[in-house]
């Protein structure tokens, strides 16, 4: 789980923000928080909502974490720069170095971690355990004159031969790679916890994001099926069921078709997303192709019979649908974070509302957090979400976006959190200038003849 989040000097965030999933003063909605009863234990928050105009960061915040999260998994390249975006709109930050910083909480235990990089090197990078009195050093690493150097905890090393294991890795860490990353290559057992946190809790959709493990779920596990269909039929998406229909190889795309045959591997299943469909292929042991076409199956004429629908004439809706319903079924499953860019896009507000219900009522024997960015002010409702669940980002007269939470404000429980939010009481809305004046091209060409 996310505890809080800082970064500075990336995209449009110039000085330092932090974002945050420890509850406020608001006492309502108590099943919304994840509680930890232990001694030094830290209640979070399953869900955060953002919002702003257009521009104004709300996606930027989401592309900072999902950097952070690509460089620790597959860092940087021997001789290549880092792709950093530093703040672009005032002075001296392409100089400045960009920062880093998540404390997550994994299980029970709790860390903070975090770097300083340049578009050439990581000047610094650190990882701690995070405990009630105080904070316990694991690794802080440095980069001085093109050399490495990394401090341990001694007491992470079972001996002598390990702790040198340690050190090793650590002077071998090139100047433009993250410590971290390197402990990866090398199969180091003292930060895995971490790394898995990154490559397997932390999930990041995109509004074009493709969840591309779907139709092989459909396609392996019954029960998965019969639960994304209830949840189709839950949305109202007019889908009865879901199956797969056979396709002849010689009817499948061209782009299939050459790429099955370049790779003659036998008895793998491949999945294929195009605007010609979506394909589940099998090369059979005999070097044979069993090949099918996800279908989605309607009722003909308000009767029990089905009739086919290929996917991709579905909705554009009910497509963003199947590619989020996955992250519900995963949060109810295992502890995950998922963080949703534009979670209304192609969606009717009812659903938006919906899927966040849906979670913060069901999902709750899991330690998961649901993040998402959004423009649907429907969900501005104090009986949906807690004041300290809902986030706004809004650019300054510098440009650079900052972040700031409802729980900020002090509004009255049956205040209208929505016409408020609207009217521009918490900011973050556009700010339009006036339409009269404004011409097109053509109409500046007519002015001009009269």
């Amino acid at each position: 789980m996310i505890i809080r989040y800082y970064v500075e000097n990336y995209l449009s965030f110039n000085e330092r923000i932090e974002f945050s999933m420890i509850p406020g003063r608001a006492r309502k909605h108590p099943n919304h928080i994840v509680r930890d009863e232990a001694w030094d234990g830290i209640n979070l928050l399953r869900s955060a909502v953002l919002y702003g105009a257009n521009a104004a960061g709300k996606s930027n915040l989401v592309k900072s974490l999902a950097f952070m999260r690509h460089l620790v998994l597959n860092g940087t390249k021997p001789g290549s720069r880092i792709g950093l975006q530093c703040f672009k709109f005032a002075s001296g930050c392409e100089e400045k170095p960009t920062r880093f910083e998540i404390e997550i909480k994994i299980d029970r235990r709790y860390y903070a971690y975090g770097f300083e990089i340049t578009p050439s090197i990581v000047l610094s990078e650190w990882l701690y355990e995070i405990r009630k009195d105080r904070q316990k050093m694991l690794f802080e690493r440095s980069t001085v004159d093109s050399e490495t150097i990394v401090e341990f905890d001694k007491t992470i090393a079972s001996d002598k031969k390990d702790l040198q294991f340690l050190e090793f890795i650590g002077k071998g860490t090139r100047p433009n790679q993250l410590f971290l990353t390197e402990t990866r290559d090398h199969n180091v057992k003292q930060f895995r916890d971490v790394l898995h946190w990154f490559d397997n809790s932390l999930r990041i959709i995109f509004p074009d994001s493709i969840y591309r493990g779907l139709e092989f779920d459909l396609v392996t596990d019954e029960q998965v099926q019969k639960t994304v269909v209830s949840f189709l039929d839950h949305f109202n998406t007019g889908i009865a069921d879901i199956g797969f229909k056979p396709v002849v190889f010689n009817d499948l795309p061209r782009y299939i078709r050459d790429d099955i045959e370049k790779n003659p591997e036998p008895g793998k299943t491949i999945v294929f997303r195009s605007p010609e469909g979506r394909f589940v292929v099998n090369k059979t042991s005999d070097n044979g192709v069993e090949a099918s076409r996800m279908v989605a199956k309607h009722n003909l004429d308000s009767s029990d019979t089905l009739t086919d629908l290929e996917i991709e004439y579905e909705s554009d809706g009910t497509q963003r649908l199947l590619d989020l319903i996955p992250a519900l079924l995963s949060l109810a499953k295992v502890d995950q974070v998922f963080v949703i860019d534009e979670l209304d896009r192609s969606l009717h507000p009812v659903l938006s509302y919906e899927i966040l219900e849906y979670f913060l009522e069901r999902v709750s024997d899991t330690n998961s957090q649901l993040i998402v960015t959004t423009h649907e002010s429907n969900l501005l409702d104090l009986d949906l979400l807690r004041r300290d669940e809902i986030w706004f980002v809004e650019k300054d007269s510098t440009g650079a976006s900052k972040l700031y939470s409802l729980e900020e404000f002090t509004p009255r429980y049956d205040k209208d959190i929505r016409k408020g939010y609207l009217q521009g009481r918490f900011g973050s809305i556009p700010i339009l200038g006036e339409l009269a004046g404004l011409t097109t091209g053509e109409g500046e060409k007519d002015a001009g003849k009269a």
